[in-house]
């Protein structure tokens, strides 16, 4: 551990409780715009707020934008992406245009995460002890012992049985549930401030889901970090973090306690997600009427307006802001 703060060597600063760990505001993301035409813009505007040792939820349909912002959060936005306004801070720390040594010391160091397909965030010629203590030794500096004895420890921590033998195996020898907890212990290997985990549960059945998920919040708490969950899952949302944003067509919703949201939605798209989870009319689930829809240019009107049960011509003047409702943020002029 450094005099500064983190095992990583960055320096926390002083009064680091007194802004969130992670603040995104107006962050807009496009595709192309080149010579050869349009662009499209998945994300158009997103804003929130992470705070520190909160669990957070980023909640939406496929399509909605929420990997995406993760990978901005990250600096990993995919080839052709690029960032056209917006700001993403660390505690402060302007991320957008920072260069690609002082990303790879914040990745793993201060933001770590846990991808939706574990067997894909392993390399399969390499042991999964020897990813961990690899990225122990990158981060903390340790020797190639410590590093080592420390990767066998984190896997006994994630519930790994016999740690010190499987930590020799490889990614194709670990079961589905087993591969997804070393992954967990490769992203907290060196006690990141802000996890991001990102639809951890897929592929996995309804036992092993709990697992892993009880799992995370039980290592994110005792930590002391932040947890940002991306899910389409509200009711995962419901079950696992105090915070939630609901994200549709590249913006943010509705965002706050997740108690507050999930029992009283003030926005329609979060009333009809939460809808989509309950059972009605023998046993048949209500779904929305229609798709996320592409975003080939900027917004003129509420992006949920097409698929809205209670859209009105107000609806289609303009682009919601969130503007805070008692202890939320909602997009919706109606709210």
């Amino acid at each position: 551990m450094n005099a500064g703060g983190g095992m990583d060597g960055i320096d926390r600063g002083p009064g680091a409780g007194e802004i969130p760990l992670l603040t995104v505001e107006d962050l807009t993301v496009g595709f192309g715009g080149g010579e050869d035409g349009g662009m499209s813009i998945p994300l158009q505007g997103v804003s929130l707020r992470v705070p520190r040792a909160t669990r957070m939820s980023l909640v939406g349909e496929s399509g909605s934008g929420k990997s995406l912002t993760a990978s901005a959060v990250l600096g990993l936005l995919p080839e052709g992406a690029r960032v056209l306004r917006g700001s993403i801070r660390l505690e402060g720390e302007e991320l957008i245009g920072a260069d690609e040594r002082r990303m790879r010391r914040l990745r793993g160091g201060r933001i770590a995460i846990m991808f939706q397909n574990p067997r894909a965030s392993l390399n399969p010629v390499h042991t999964v002890g020897g990813q961990i203590a690899e990225v122990i030794r990158v981060h903390s500096g340790a020797g190639r012992r410590e590093s080592r004895n420390r990767a066998v420890d984190l896997l006994d921590q994630m519930g790994i049985p016999d740690a010190r033998r499987r930590a020799s195996d490889y990614v194709h020898q670990y079961s589905g549930g087993m591969a997804q907890r070393a992954v967990l212990a490769m992203a907290l290997s060196c006690r990141p401030d802000l996890l991001i985990a990102d639809e951890p549960t897929t592929g996995l059945d309804a036992t092993l889901q709990q697992q892993v998920l009880d799992l995370v919040i039980e290592q994110v708490k005792a930590r002391g970090a932040s947890l940002l969950l991306i899910t389409h899952d509200i009711a995962i949302a419901r079950q696992t973090c105090e915070q939630i944003a609901v994200m549709y067509a590249g913006r943010v919703m509705e965002s706050g306690p997740t108690e507050e949201v999930t029992a009283a939605a003030a926005n329609p798209y979060t009333a009809a997600l939460l809808k989509a989870f309950v059972t009605v009319d023998r046993g048949r689930m209500y779904a929305i009427p229609g798709t996320v829809p592409t975003l080939s240019g900027p917004l003129a009107e509420c992006p949920f307006a097409d698929r809205c049960e209670m859209v009105g011509p107000e609806c289609r003047e303009r682009v919601p802001e969130l503007r805070r409702i008692g202890g939320r943020e909602v997009a919706c002029v109606k709210a």
